[in-house]
C-alpha cells in the first residue's frame, strides 16, 4: 500500500515537483497567469512536498517575513484527486494566508481569520493564524 511523504524540499527535482503541483492547481485548474504563480518570492522560501507513491500531489511554501517575527505559508497546492487525503492538512504547521474559499478547511484545523478579505491574484483571499505559543 503506497504511502503519503511529506518532505521539506532539498533538490532541484523536488522543487521541479512542487511547481509541478503548482502549475496543475493555480494554472491549469484555476486559470492564474504564470506570472503571477512563479512571482520570483520562490528562492526565498522554504518548500514542502507531499508525494503519493512517488508522484508529486502536493505542495507550500514557508516564508519568514518582517525579520523572521511572521511565518506565511503560501502557495499552498493539493492535486485535486487527492484532497479528500488530509494531505493539505498534514503540511500545515504555522499560519498562513489562505484562499478565502478554503477558509472552513482551514478553520477546522484551529485556525482563525483574521482581517477582512482582500484580492490576490484576482481570487478573494482571507488572512488566517494560529497561536502556537498558548
Amino acid at each position: 500500500m503506497a504511502k503519503i511523504l511529506i518532505k521539506t524540499v532539498k533538490t532541484d527535482k523536488e522543487l521541479a515537483d512542487a511547481k509541478s503541483v503548482r502549475i496543475e492547481v493555480f494554472q491549469k485548474e484555476q486559470r492564474i497567469a504564470k506570472e503571477l504563480d512563479f512571482d520570483n518570492k520562490d528562492n526565498e522560501a522554504d518548500h514542502v512536498i507531499a508525494y503519493f507513491d512517488k508522484k508529486p500531489v502536493g505542495t507550500m511554501r514557508i516564508r519568514y517575513v518582517d525579520n523572521d517575527k511572521i511565518v506565511k505559508i503560501e502557495r499552498m497546492a493539493v492535486l485535486q484527486e487527492f484532497r479528500s487525503q488530509n494531505i493539505g492538512g498534514r503540511m500545515m504547521e504555522y499560519a498562513l494566508d489562505a484562499q478565502d474559499h478554503a477558509r472552513k478547511f482551514y478553520e477546522k484545523l484551529g485556525f482563525k481569520q483574521e482581517g477582512e478579505v482582500f484580492m490576490e491574484v484576482g481570487i478573494p483571499h482571507i488572512k488566517m493564524f494560529m497561536d502556537l505559543i498558548s
